[in-house]
């Protein structure tokens, strides 16, 4: 039987090198030389051919993102980086665009969580709010309204009756009133879905209104009135308050989109995503075991560098 060459490396080796290389390559610091070598470098086993294309076809999917189009690289230094802070240096900018690109609002919240950070909030009124992780909240309270700006993230509201007081979560535009009543408002960009454990919510968009009832949930984005109303899986809903993420054939690209919640950095999705659905239960803490594990059981290639994670579909990693 012929055993593994310790010597020899794993293809997440090479494709850890390869990336490495590929970023110094674009960064306007390599000379001919290091782009000869590179090509020496990907012709000495069809592994290593494998590996140079997957970090081409990575950094390309890169370039078509939102994220990346806005972002004004540096002017190129004298002196390259090493291989490995140049990799690093790629996710930090990739990073400061996505950061950058958050409202003023974010920083001037009154709350806020870090990612990974999870808290729970008691109001003046006495009523309750779970925070989740890379979330942020502003409360207005006056003696008429009690009005909360969810700027960022997802929140769990515990509403203490006051019919004299109307509480109310604004969100991308939308708004979500709260008759006494235990509900959860998600905000992934602008794209809002609440959801009612207990109660009754009004939920008013796109000038319309749509009335939510126990074990109930719907979506409104920014601007467009609430879609139908449709059954809320309550044992899944909440079980992020219980450290872990519960998905009953969910889309993959929310699945996605909900881990990268959990994760430190960007999230970078590169192409469409397969339209397949998943099913299962993960610890929020460990967000990159969460990828992993997605990735074994999933057609997707992960990558994930130091304040960097991204996602393709695997099928088209390997065509090209």
């Amino acid at each position: 039987m012929t055993r593994p060459n310790p010597s020899q490396p794993s293809p997440v080796e090479l494709e850890d090198q390869a990336i490495e290389q590929w970023v110094m390559l674009m960064s306007g610091n390599a000379s001919e030389s290091d782009h000869a070598a590179f090509r020496q470098w990907r012709q000495r086993s069809p592994a290593h051919e494998a590996a140079a294309r997957l970090a081409e076809q990575m950094w390309h999917g890169v370039a078509q993102t939102a994220t990346a189009q806005s972002f004004v690289p540096p002017a190129p230094q004298r002196r390259a980086k090493p291989l490995r802070w140049a990799a690093l240096a790629a996710g930090l900018a990739v990073l400061a665009v996505t950061q950058l690109g958050q409202p003023m609002k974010v920083y001037m919240a009154d709350q806020s969580t870090a990612v990974g950070e999870r808290r729970h909030l008691v109001l003046e009124d006495g009523s309750e709010v779970w925070l989740n992780s890379a979330s942020a909240l502003s409360v207005r309270y006056s003696s008429t309204r009690r009005d909360i700006d969810l700027i960022k993230g997802e929140a769990l509201f515990q509403v203490s009756k006051n019919p004299a007081r109307p509480f109310v979560v604004h969100a991308a535009a939308g708004t979500a009133q709260a008759l006494g009543t235990r509900f959860d408002v998600n905000l992934l960009e602008q794209q809002v879905r609440v959801g009612v454990s207990e109660g009754v919510v009004q939920v008013t968009s796109g000038g319309q209104s749509a009335r939510l009832e126990p074990a109930q949930q719907l979506d409104y984005a920014q601007g467009l009135p609430p879609s139908s109303t449709r059954p809320l899986d309550l044992t899944s809903d909440s079980a992020w308050q219980r450290g872990k993420l519960i998905f009953n054939r969910r889309p993959l690209d929310e699945v996605v989109s909900e881990i990268g919640r959990y994760v430190p950095g960007a999230l970078v999705v590169t192409g469409q995503l397969p339209s397949t659905a998943v099913s299962g239960v993960f610890n929020l803490d460990d967000g990159a075991q969460m990828f992993s594990t997605l990735a074994r059981t999933q057609p997707l290639r992960v990558v994930q560098l130091p304040w960097l994670t991204l996602v393709m579909n695997r099928e088209s990693v390997e065509e090209k």
